[in-house]
């Protein structure tokens, strides 16, 4: 009898799973942040809990400049709002963001005068708001396109993409 119950609870789940249209994305991405005034390049994941959710990280880095060094953490969820015909799906995009900065002057010599250099770095906490579309390129490929504004006490807009891949 328990062997029975084992094997009916299994075929259930079995189904359930096969439901299921869950899937995860990896990919890469380049945007521009407007504060930062600079190019940031992410690595991206997703999952793609149903046709209408979906939950996604990304780790962004942003080419130094002037002795700068910015990078963000983003932990989303996205809500797709409408389908644009021949186009793709529209979606909200909120969540939270942690985004930090790190400043490294370097020391000069000037005829035997000597000035040290010094660095400082921070790190602010904030929200994300924004939208996207989600292009299927093809069954495994998918472009997004993003502008995404970072709420906190450094607050910045990004406008990207990523080129995501089903897995």
């Amino acid at each position: 009898m328990k062997k029975l119950f084992v094997v009916i609870i299994a075929v259930l789940l079995a189904g359930t799973f096969q439901e299921t249209k869950a899937q995860f994305t990896v990919g890469a991405g380049l945007g521009y942040a407007s504060d930062i005034s600079s190019l940031g390049i992410s690595a991206n994941v997703g999952y793609e809990i149903d046709e209408t959710w979906a939950a996604t990280g990304s780790y962004t880095h942003f080419l130094e400049k002037d002795y700068v060094k910015w990078s963000a953490i983003d932990f989303n969820a996205n809500y797709n709002i409408s389908e644009i015909e021949n186009l793709g799906k529209l979606y909200a995009i909120g969540g939270i963001n942690i985004t930090t900065v790190k400043i490294d002057i370097p020391g000069i010599n000037l005829d035997g005068f000597s000035m040290g250099g010094g660095s400082a770095s921070d790190s602010n906490f904030g929200l994300n708001i924004g939208a996207g579309l989600k292009v299927d390129l093809s069954e495994k490929m998918i472009l997004a396109p993003e502008m995404t504004y970072s709420i906190s006490s450094g607050s910045y807009l990004r406008i990207g993409a990523k080129l995501m891949f089903r897995i």
